[in-house]
C-alpha cells in the first residue's frame, strides 16, 4: 500500500519514520521542513501535496492548524486535486471539528473518504510510536487504515463521526 505522507515537522517526521520502518512505501512532503532524511531511509519526495496523492491510496496529513490543513487539502495543488476515487485521507493534526466537516464534504464529493485522528503523547510517544489517536468519521475508512495508525501509536480507537476525534 503506498502512504502519502504531509506534515514532516515534530511529530509527523517520527510518525513517518516508524511507517518506513514498517516497511510502507511513504511519499513525502512538507512545504517547509527539509525531507533527504526520509529519503535515505526509502521515502520518496514529493514536490507538492497533489503530487503526494498522485502516488498515494492513503494520505496522511500531519500539520499545525486548520488553515494549513484546509490549504493542503482543498487549495492549489492541494491533496483533493491529484487524489483518486477510493483514497483515504487521514488528517491527523489537531484542527477544529467544524473544518474536519468542511474537509470531509469536499473530499466525499470527489470520492475521496476521510477521517480525523488526532493524536496524544507529543514528541517522544511519536518516536517511540506509542501514540494514543482518537478517531471520528467512517467506521470503514478507519478499519481500512487501523495497521498504519498502529504503527505510530499504541492504540487507535474510534469515537465517532467526523471531527469527533478532534473533539
Amino acid at each position: 500500500m503506498n502512504i502519502g505522507f504531509i506534515g514532516l515537522g515534530i511529530m509527523g517526521r517520527p510518525m513517518a519514520k516508524n511507517l518506513l520502518k514498517a516497511g510502507y512505501a511513504l511519499t513525502v512532503y512538507d512545504k517547509y521542513a527539509p525531507m533527504d532524511d526520509l529519503v535515505a531511509l526509502g521515502a520518496q519526495a514529493a514536490t507538492s501535496n497533489k503530487d503526494v496523492a498522485a502516488h498515494s491510496e492513503v494520505i496522511i496529513t500531519m500539520l499545525p492548524n486548520s488553515p494549513q490543513v484546509r490549504e493542503a487539502v482543498l487549495g492549489a495543488d492541494g491533496v483533493l486535486e491529484g487524489a483518486k476515487r477510493g483514497t483515504i485521507l487521514v488528517d491527523m493534526s489537531s484542527i477544529a471539528p467544524a473544518a474536519s466537516q468542511e474537509i470531509c464534504a469536499a473530499a466525499k464529493a470527489k470520492g475521496v473518504a476521510m477521517i480525523d485522528a488526532p493524536v496524544s503523547g507529543g514528541e517522544p510517544k511519536a518516536i517511540d510510536g506509542t501514540l494514543a489517536i482518537m478517531v471520528g468519521g467512517d467506521a470503514k475508512a478507519f478499519e481500512s487504515v487501523r495497521a498504519i495508525l498502529e504503527k505510530m501509536g499504541s492504540s487507535a480507537v474510534h469515537v465517532g463521526e467526523i471531527g469527533a476525534g478532534n473533539v
